[in-house]
């Protein structure tokens, strides 16, 4: 089969012939339905040799969908054909954190499928049972995404909730893949104000239709006005919940400074940031949190949500032959959605 693999740190990824695996005892081979390209991949694609200690080469995609292929021993629940969704992090399922339900903070997930080792950007893909949400009436060609930006933020959503009484408001910093389910969740399980910025006018449209009551422009040099107006839309108070799908050292300042007593604040994004933390610069009792991604019972509730027809997934599609255009157009922010390749056609 063919994968598209990164083989060398520095260097763009490219297509390989590679063996169509085997699924053991108690695996699964999916045929590889859609991939959604997260901002991450870039991150892994422009990494100098040393940075990250991933063993090359290794196929790229985490964010996967697919059908029954073939069914490793002691599978016998799933029927041939049968559409599923990958959890996003791989996880033993017998450690400290899987027993309790934290699986995506497993040991196990430090390096996994896209990320360290094969992925979903190829005709088939091996995976454990345990790590397969089955779909009953989504298209798995579109539903990628939602295995890792629509968890990682309903994750994030989620553990903010206690805060996010009637009349509060939400900050959502980052309204591109992940900060736009997070508009919808804010929504969908909320009844606060929701207050959407980016720098790119097109996302805060999209995130206007979503549901966001208020969109911000951030222009890189209007950080004091937004996180004024920020402020007197929330009433002067600031927000019960913040979230930052960014995560620089900009996006992380504003996140603080508009944040309220006793409310949390999310630096989901992975941008490198760093922030000062300390009297005067975090309100009073507020929280503040660092997520990876989100576990199988998010995985579950999420794809619960969407089969109910109450979450928007929008996505690009592209067949296989193009993922270095479709990566290419995720590097340069011109993509309103989230793209997905589609390795079968």
């Amino acid at each position: 089969m063919t994968a598209y693999q990164l083989v060398e740190w520095g260097q763009p990824a490219r297509y390989n012939e590679v063996p169509v695996p085997e699924p053991g005892p108690g695996e699964v081979l999916l045929k590889v339905a859609g991939v959604g390209l997260c901002h991450s991949d870039i991150m892994f694609l422009d990494a100098p040799p040393g940075m990250i200690p991933y063993p090359l080469p290794y196929t790229l995609g985490h964010e996967t969908a697919g059908w029954v292929e073939a069914r490793g021993a002691g599978v016998d629940d799933l029927a041939e054909g049968q559409a599923l969704a990958v959890v996003g992090v791989p996880s033993c399922g017998a450690c400290h954190w899987c027993v309790r339900g934290h699986d995506n903070y497993c040991q196990r997930g430090q390096m996994g499928r896209g990320y360290g080792e094969d992925g979903g950007l190829a005709q088939y893909l091996v995976v454990s049972r345990r790590e397969l949400v089955p779909l009953r009436t989504l298209d798995p060609r579109r539903v990628g995404p939602i295995t890792d930006a629509g968890v990682t933020s309903y994750h994030a959503v989620k553990k903010a909730l206690p805060k996010l009484e009637p009349g509060t408001t939400a900050l959502v910093i980052g309204a591109g893949g992940l900060g736009g389910y997070a508009v919808q969740y804010l929504r969908l399980l909320t009844q606060a104000q929701v207050i959407a910025v980016d720098t790119a006018q097109h996302r805060l449209d999209f995130a206007q239709e979503l549901g966001a009551h208020h969109t911000l422009l951030s222009t890189g040099d209007n950080a004091a006005d937004l996180v004024a107006q920020i402020r007197e839309l929330s009433g002067g108070e600031g927000c019960a919940g913040v979230f930052d799908f960014v995560g620089d050292d900009g996006t992380m300042a504003m996140a603080l400074q508009c944040a309220r007593i006793l409310g949390t604040v999310g630096i989901v994004g992975a941008g490198g940031g760093r922030t000062y933390v300390g009297w005067g610069s975090l309100p009073l009792e507020c929280d503040l949190f660092v997520p990876m991604a989100g576990s199988i019972s998010d995985l579950q509730e999420v794809v619960a949500i969407a089969e109910s027809g109450a979450l928007r997934i929008e996505v690009e599609l592209f067949p296989f032959d193009q993922a270095p255009d479709a990566y290419e157009r995720l590097r340069h922010g011109t993509l309103r959605s989230r793209a997905v390749v589609t390795p079968n056609g």
